[in-house]
C-alpha cells in the first residue's frame, strides 16, 4: 500500500510540482493551501508524513506543527519544514517543536524523495522498536508478576495462608477491585459461598465471607462454561459473556475474569477477578498472566493440602518405592507427594539437590506420571557440551552448517517433541549457552544450525541442579530471568544423611542388586555394619552408597556384609559406627541430643510446642520442663 503524504503549501506551482513529482514517486497525495484545512483533514487523511512549508499567511508552519503535535492523530507523524529562507534559526526552530527535517526552497526533486524515503523508514523503524520494548516490558513484567506470586505463596504457612496472599498478590498485580477463591466450583449445588477474597473497602460485596449464596441458573451456567473450557473467561457488557443481575447487584461488578484450576486432590476451584469502578477490558498479557496465576495456585494448593494431609496420617504412610526411587522416610513421602501434584501440570520444574540425590530419577518420576508418558523423555547433561556445540546439540544442524556437519542432525528438542526435555546441571551453562536457551523457553520455536526455516516444538522442560541459582545470579553467573522461567516450581531433594532409615532400605535394595549382577551370596548386613551405615555421613548421597554397596559385593565373598568389610571401604573422618571399641569421650551425653533435636523441631516449626510435640511424640509439658532445665 502507498504511503500518504499530506502537503500544506499556499504557493499553488509548490503543491503541483510536489503533486506530480511525489505522485511519480508512487505515493498517494494529498494537498491544502493552509494550516487550518490541514489541522482538519488529518482525522481522514492520516497521512504518513506531511511536508509543511513555513510562511503561510493566517496561521504559519510554526503553529500548524504545534497543533499536529498534540494532535493523537498526528502526533508520531514526520513533519519536513519547507522554505525558502535558509535560516539557521527557523531551522532550530522547527527541530525543537517537533519537525524531523528543514528542506530550503527552490528543492530538487531527487532530494525531496529522498528524504521523504528517509523518514519513513525512520519512523517505520522507530514504530517497531517500540513494539518490542512494549513487548519486553510486558514479559519482564509477566516475570515479576509470577516471581511475586512464588514469593509470596512460598511465606504461606497453611492453606488459608497461601491462598490468601495469593489473592492479595493477584490484587495488587492486575489493580482491580476485588480477587476471589470459590470451593468447590459444583454447578449443581444449590448454594456456594466464596472461602477467600479480597475486596477493595470501595465496593464491598452485599454477603459476608463464607456465607451461602443461593445458587441461580445463569451462576450455574457460568460454572460449567468455566470448567468446560478451561481457560480465563471474560464477562462484562462488552464481552459475549454477560454477567447476570443478580452476579451485578450482590457484588456491584462491571467486569469479570474467571478460570477453574484444577488442584491434585479435590474438587476444582474458581479464580476470579472483579472490576466495580468501570467496565474494564482485559489485555492479551493479562490474561497469559491470570491462566499461569492459576496454574501456580493449583499446584501450590494441592501441594500445601498434601502436606497437611501428610501431618495428619504421619507414621502411616506405606510408599517404599516411587518408580526408580527408593525411600520411605517422611522427606521422601513428601517428594513423592509434591510429584504426584506438580506432574500432570505443564509448568516448568527446577530439581535442585546435593549429587548424587536422585535428580535425573525424580525427573524420570514426574515424566511418568505425567500426560506426556507416552512420548520422549530426553536427558541432556549440560556439563558435557561444549559451548561452540550448545545450539547443534539442542537444536540441530543441517547438513554443511560448519566443518564436519555431513548430514542433518536432529537436536534435543526435536527429539523430545511432544514430551520431555530434561536438562540436567543446567547451572554450568555459560551466559551465552542460557541466552540461546532463554530464547527457545520464551517460545518454543528455533533454527537449526545452518538454517532459516523457524520449527516449533512442544517440550516440557524439567531442569536440575546442585548448585544455589540464586548465589549464581548476585555472582553474575547465572541469568536472573532464566531463573525465574525454569523455577515455575522447585523441588529440593534432601540428603542421604537426612533421610535416617532409608540408607539401610538403600543399601539392602543395592546389595540384592548387585549379589545377583557379580553371582554373590550375600544375603544381608551385620548389626554392627548397619550402625555403622547409619552413622556415616554420606556426602556423595545415593551415589555413595550404591559405589560403596557395589564395591563391597566386587572385593568380598560370604554371606553377610561385616563392619569390617565396611569400615575398610568409608574412611573415618565423617562420623564412624559407635561401637564397645570407641574411646568414651567420642560418646555424646543422650540429654545433648535431646537438645538439639528439640531445638531444631522448634525451629523447624516456628516456635510452636503443640505442633513440635506432636511431631516428636512426646507432650508439650515435657518440652516446657526440659527447656525450663537448660
Amino acid at each position: 500500500m502507498a504511503h500518504k503524504i499530506l502537503i500544506v503549501d499556499d504557493e499553488p506551482n509548490n503543491l503541483d510540482i510536489l503533486n506530480n513529482c511525489l505522485d511519480d514517486a508512487g505515493f498517494e497525495v494529498r494537498v491544502t493551501n493552509n494550516g487550518n484545512t490541514a489541522l482538519k483533514q488529518v482525522a481522514y487523511i492520516k497521512p504518513d508524513l506531511i511536508l509543511l512549508d513555513i510562511n503561510m499567511p493566517g496561521m504559519d508552519g510554526f503553529e500548524t506543527c504545534r497543533y499536529l503535535k498534540h494532535n493523537p492523530v498526528t502526533k508520531d507523524t514526520p513533519i519536513i519544514f519547507i522554505s525558502v529562507a535558509n535560516d539557521s534559526v527557523d531551522k532550530i526552530k522547527g527541530l525543537e517543536i517537533g519537525a524531523v527535517d528543514y528542506i530550503t526552497k527552490p528543492f530538487q526533486a531527487v532530494e525531496v524523495v529522498a528524504r521523504i524515503n528517509k523518514h519513513l523508514t525512520i519512523n517505520k523503524l522507530q514504530k517497531q522498536l517500540e513494539e518490542k520494548n512494549a513487548k519486553l516490558q510486558d514479559y519482564v513484567y509477566h516475570l515479576e508478576s509470577l516471581a511475586s506470586l512464588g514469593k509470596a505463596i512460598n511465606e504461606a504457612k497453611d492453606v488459608a495462608q497461601m491462598m490468601e496472599n495469593a489473592m492479595t498478590v493477584t490484587l495488587s498485580v492486575f489493580n482491580c477491585d476485588r480477587a476471589w477463591l470459590l470451593y468447590p466450583c459444583d454447578p449443581n449445588a444449590t448454594s456456594w459461598r466464596v472461602p477467600i477474597e479480597i475486596t477493595s473497602p470501595k465496593y464491598p460485596g452485599a454477603y459476608s465471607l463464607n456465607t451461602d449464596i443461593p445458587m441461580e441458573a445463569t451462576k450455574s451456567e457460568l460454572m460449567k462454561y468455566a470448567l468446560l473450557v478451561k481457560e480465563a473467561v471474560a464477562f462484562g457488557h462488552k464481552y459475549e459473556n454477560k454477567i447476570s443481575p443478580m452476579i451485578v447487584e450482590l457484588f456491584s461488578i462491571q467486569s469479570q475474569l474467571c478460570l477453574a484450576i484444577y488442584p491434585k486432590i479435590g474438587k476444582p476451584w474458581l479464580f476470579g477477578l472483579h472490576q466495580c469502578s468501570y467496565a474494564r477490558v482485559w489485555t492479551k498479557n493479562e490474561l497469559n498472566i491470570f491462566r499461569e496465576f492459576g496454574q501456580q495456585i493449583a499446584v501450590s494448593l494441592g501441594l500445601y493440602i498434601s502436606v497437611e494431609e501428610l501431618e495428619k496420617i504421619e507414621g502411616q504412610l506405606s510408599r517404599q518405592r516411587y518408580h526408580n526411587l527408593i525411600g520411605a522416610s517422611k522427606p521422601m513421602q513428601v517428594i513423592y507427594q509434591i510429584i504426584d501434584n506438580v506432574a500432570i501440570s505443564q509448568v516448568n520444574i527446577l530439581i535442585s539437590g546435593e549429587t548424587g540425590t536422585g535428580k535425573e530419577l525424580c525427573a524420570e518420576a514426574i515424566y511418568k506420571e505425567s500426560k506426556r508418558a507416552n512420548k520422549p523423555f530426553i536427558v541432556c547433561n549440560c556439563a558435557a557440551i561444549p559451548e561452540n556445540l550448545f545450539e547443534s546439540y539442542l537444536f540441530g544442524h543441517i547438513k554443511g552448517a560448519f566443518t564436519g556437519a555431513i548430514n542433518d542432525k536432529k537436536g534435543l528438542v526435536s527429539q523430545a517433541d511432544g514430551g520431555t526435555l530434561f536438562l540436567d546441571e543446567i547451572g554450568e551453562l555459560s551466559l551465552a549457552m542460557q541466552s540461546s536457551l532463554l530464547r527457545f523457553m520464551q517460545t518454543q520455536t528455533f533454527y537449526k544450525v545452518g538454517s532459516d526455516k523457524l520449527e516449533k516444538v512442544d517440550v516440557r522442560l524439567i531442569c536440575a541442579t546442585n548448585r544455589d541459582l540464586l548465589e549464581e545470579i548476585k555472582a553474575g553467573n547465572f541469568r536472573e530471568d532464566l531463573y525465574y522461567r525454569i523455577d515455575i516450581i522447585n523441588i529440593k531433594l534432601p540428603a542421604l544423611r537426612q533421610r535416617g532409615g532409608d540408607i539401610l532400605l538403600l543399601a539392602n535394595f543395592f546389595l540384592q542388586k548387585f549379589t545377583q549382577e557379580e553371582q554373590k551370596n550375600f544375603q544381608s548386613f551385620s548389626f554392627e555394619a548397619e550402625r555403622m551405615l547409619l552413622a556415616y555421613q554420606w556426602r556423595g548421597n545415593v551415589r555413595q552408597l550404591q559405589n560403596t554397596i557395589h564395591n563391597l559385593v566386587v572385593l568380598n565373598n560370604g554371606k553377610m556384609i561385616t563392619a569390617k568389610m565396611l569400615k575398610a571401604k568409608i574412611d573415618g573422618k565423617i562420623c564412624d559406627t559407635p561401637s564397645i571399641e570407641l574411646v568414651s569421650d567420642t560418646i555424646r551425653p543422650l540429654k545433648d541430643i535431646e537438645k538439639e533435636v528439640i531445638i531444631a523441631a522448634l525451629e523447624s516449626c516456628d516456635g510452636n510446642v503443640e505442633k513440635t510435640a506432636r511431631l516428636l511424640k512426646i507432650s508439650p509439658a515435657t518440652i516446657h520442663r526440659k527447656k525450663r532445665l537448660w
